[in-house]
C-alpha cells in the first residue's frame, strides 16, 4: 500500500461519522520536511536513574512510534553550511525536587572540513549540546536532501557542566561526558523533491479453515484498544471518526494528554469455535476512521475479523480503505498480530472470553504506518518487541 507519512504530530476527539473523505486542499507547506530522533543509550539511562533524573520530552516531540521523535522546524541546505533546526525538546528534572534542565531547538550543523554538531538552547543558553560521530551520512545538495542515520552523539563538555550544575548532581561532569549519550537520526528534504512514501500492497490474506467439528457462534462482543501514543499522536489532527454499527468507547485522560478515545467496540456479525482449545474465528461489522490531514493520515479500518490459532497464527484482519497519503485499495489486511497465551481467559459454560490480547504489527503490516513501527520480531521478549506492540483486543464469544 502507499504508506501512511507519519510526521510527528499529537490525536483529537472522536468525529461522528468515518467516510473516507479526501483531506481538503491545503495551501502549500514548509520548504522542508523531515524529522530527527534521539534515542538514549542503555549506559545514560541507568546513570540518569542513579541519580534520580527524569526525561520528559517536551511537545511537538513525542514518541509515538516508541522512540523520541522531534519534528523538524527549518532547514538550510548548502554547500557551504547546513543547518536543521528540530522543533520540541527534552525537560530533565530530579525527582522530589524542583530542579530541572530545558533542552530545545536542537540543531544539526553541517560545515565541510568541520565536525558534525548539534546544538541547543540548554537552560536558557544556546551552546554546544552534542558531538557527533559515525553512522551513514549523505547530503544531496541538487535535490537539497541530507540524511543522518545511526550517529552515535556525546555530550559535550559545556553542555555536561551546564546540566550538572543547573541540576545540581553530585560527581563530576566528567561522568557525563564520558559516556554516548545514544543514537541520533536526522533526516531533512526539500518539499518540492519529496512524493508520497509508497509500500507495496500486500496480497489479501485467506482465511482460516473451519474444523468439521467446530460450532458456530451464537453471539459475541469485540473490543479493540489501539495504541495509546498512536491515538496522541494524532490528537492535533481530525482524530478518529466510527460508523456502520462502530462505537467510540468514553473518553480517558491518561498522562495528562486530555480525554481522547483510546477503544472502540463492532457489533458481532457471525463466527466458529472448535472445541477445547481449538481455533476461533469472531467476525464483525462497523467502521473506525483515522484522519490527520495535515500529516495525510486519511484512512479507515472496517469489518474486524478475528482469528485465534495459537501464538504463531492469530491475527486481527481488517478491510483498510485510504486515500491522501494513504493510498491503500478497499482490500482485507492484516493489521495486527495476536499472542492469545498472554491474555487473561475465562471460561463460564458455553462462553470463553479473552481480555487483553496483545497485538504486535507484523512484517507484512509495516508499510500501513510507513514502516515507523518495528514489526513483530516474533517473540515479545526479543529486542524490538515494545516498538511493534499496537494495542490489545479483548473478545468475548458464546457457541450455540
Amino acid at each position: 500500500m502507499a504508506a501512511v507519512l507519519l510526521l510527528p504530530g499529537i490525536f483529537a476527539g472522536s468525529a461522528s461519522a468515518s467516510t473516507l473523505v479526501p483531506c481538503p486542499s491545503s495551501p502549500p507547506g514548509p520548504a522542508f520536511q523531515g524529522e530527527g530522533t534521539l534515542v538514549t543509550s542503555a549506559t545514560v539511562s541507568r546513570l540518569l536513574r542513579r541519580y534520580e533524573v527524569r526525561q520528559r520530552l517536551i511537545a511537538p516531540a513525542s514518541n509515538f512510534t516508541g522512540r523520541p521523535i522531534f519534528p523538524l522546524k527549518s532547514a538550510g541546505i548548502r554547500r557551504d553550511l547546513s543547518r536543521v533546526l528540530l522543533g520540541g525538546g527534552l525537560r530533565l528534572s530530579v525527582a522530589g525536587s524542583r530542579r530541572q534542565v530545558v533542552i530545545e531547538s536542537l540543531a544539526l550543523v553541517l560545515r565541510p572540513g568541520r565536525a558534525l554538531v548539534v546544538n541547543a538552547r540548554v537552560a536558557g543558553r544556546r551552546i554546544l549540546l552534542f558531538k557527533v560521530r559515525g553512522g551513514r551520512r549523505s547530503l544531496d545538495l541538487r535535490d537539497r536532501i541530507l540524511n543522518l542515520s545511526g550517529s552515535s552523539v556525546t555530550l559535550s563538555d559545556a553542555a555536561a557542566n551546564r546540566i550538572v550544575s543547573k541540576l545540581d548532581l553530585p560527581g563530576s561532569k566528567s561522568i557525563w561526558t564520558g559516556h554516548k549519550w545514544g543514537v541520533l537520526t536526522v533526516f531533512a528534504a526539500r518539499n518540492n523533491r519529496v512524493k508520497d512514501p509508497v509500500a507495496e500492497t500486500p496480497p489479501e490474506p485467506q482465511s482460516l479453515e473451519r474444523p468439521i467439528d467446530s460450532a458456530e457462534l451464537a453471539s459475541a462482543t469485540i473490543q479493540w484498544r489501539v495504541r495509546e501514543s498512536f491515538i496522541r499522536y494524532l490528537a492535533v489532527g481530525e482524530g478518529t471518526s466510527v460508523a456502520n454499527g462502530a462505537t467510540a468507547d468514553p473518553p480517558e485522560d491518561i498522562g495528562g494528554a486530555g480525554p481522547l478515545v483510546y477503544g472502540f467496540s463492532f457489533p458481532f456479525t457471525d463466527g466458529w469455535a472448535a472445541p477445547g482449545s481449538g481455533p476461533a474465528v469472531v467476525h464483525g461489522s462497523g467502521r473506525v476512521g483515522f484522519r490527520h490531514c495535515r500529516n495525510t493520515i486519511n484512512f479507515t479500518a472496517a469489518n474486524p475479523e478475528i482469528e485465534l490459532n495459537g501464538d504463531a497464527d492469530s491475527r486481527l484482519i481488517f478491510r483498510v480503505d485510504g486515500t491522501d497519503g494513504t493510498a491503500f485499495p478497499d482490500s482485507r489486511a492484516v493489521m495486527v498480530q495476536l499472542v492469545p497465551s498472554l491474555a487473561t481467559k475465562t471460561v463460564v459454560g458455553n462462553t470463553t472470553t479473552l481480555s487483553g490480547i496483545p497485538g504486535y504489527v507484523p512484517q507484512a503490516a509495516t508499510g500501513i504506518f510507513a514502516d515507523f513501527y518495528s514489526p513483530f520480531p516474533g517473540s515479545v521478549d526479543a529486542p524490538g518487541a515494545d516498538l511493534s506492540r499496537f494495542g490489545s483486543i479483548t473478545v468475548s464469544y458464546t457457541t450455540e
